[in-house]
């Protein structure tokens, strides 16, 4: 399955391709516009200034974005990151880190398996990392994420809505 990916993706951090931060900022500001909002970022202009100020200029720390584009036309399709925190202050999980964040794939590209490629990829970059766990809430892709391996660990109220808070360890030897 990876084979197939890389002859029609190409993968990479945001800070290599900085041309893409409207694009991605964009998307972000309208499918998390409640929690962007909750972390203080009111506009899309705070959301587009935030992506620079911190997916661009990291190398190697959190937090990190990558992004899928089509090999032929360049089009962004997907996005998945690492962040120190995905929750807001006050939270019971403010403090723990890293937080998977910033799943999407373009509605016209579901279905295809490129979630899943892409969480094995920013494992694998985690795992880089050293991280031996990533945490990770969703309002409503519980069960992708089961698949790959991460477990509920408590449903919390978050703004408007229900998110399930979840967990994968990548050493399990203590268990």
């Amino acid at each position: 399955m990876s084979n197939n990916f890389e002859a029609k993706y190409t993968i990479h951090l945001l800070r290599e391709k900085p041309e893409y931060v409207q694009e991605v900022s964009n998307i972000f500001y309208n499918e998390w516009q409640d929690s962007y909002h909750a972390f203080g970022l009111l506009t899309l202009e705070a959301v587009i200034q935030d992506a620079e100020m911190n997916y661009i200029r990291n190398e190697k720390q959190l937090p990190l974005l990558m992004i899928l584009l089509d090999k032929q036309s360049q089009n962004l399709i997907a996005t998945i990151g690492l962040e120190v925190f995905d929750v807001s202050p006050g939270n019971p999980y403010y403090n723990i880190t890293p937080w998977l964040a910033c799943t999407y794939t373009k509605p016209e590209y579901r279905g295809q398996g490129i979630a899943k490629y892409m969480i094995g990829k920013i494992f694998e970059l985690a795992k880089e990392l050293k991280h031996t766990y990533v945490w990770l809430w969703t309002r409503s892709a519980q069960g992708l994420f089961e698949k790959q391996g991460f477990h509920l660990v408590e449903t919390l109220r978050h703004g408007e809505s229900n998110i399930n808070v979840m967990r994968i360890d990548f050493d399990t030897s203590n268990y």
